[in-house]
């Protein structure tokens, strides 16, 4: 049987709200630990003129800030020496 939008839904017992509230979201919390587990954060000294151009660059690419075109320059120079580093084997 559908119910209607209007129908009154049936509440929980008060023992099962209470045993949701102190359930809480552990999963919010693994995916916060994980998070911080596998990323670091760097300092990076870079020269104005190449923050310059990293910026004029950027500016044509929609949708990526400059920290995503810096890690995916870096995440293409990585594949790169990868593909280089198994061609010398």
């Amino acid at each position: 049987m559908v119910k209607m939008p209007f129908e009154k839904k049936q509440s929980l017992p008060p023992v099962d709200i209470g045993k949701l509230i102190d359930k809480g979201a552990p999963v919010k919390e693994e995916v916060r630990e994980d998070d911080s587990k596998s990323k670091t954060n760097i300092n990076l000294r870079i020269p104005l003129d190449m923050l310059d151009e990293i910026d004029a660059v950027v500016s044509e690419t929609v949708g990526i800030s400059r920290t995503g075109w810096i890690l995916q320059t870096i995440q293409k120079e990585l594949k790169r020496l990868r593909s280089l580093k198994k061609e010398d084997s």
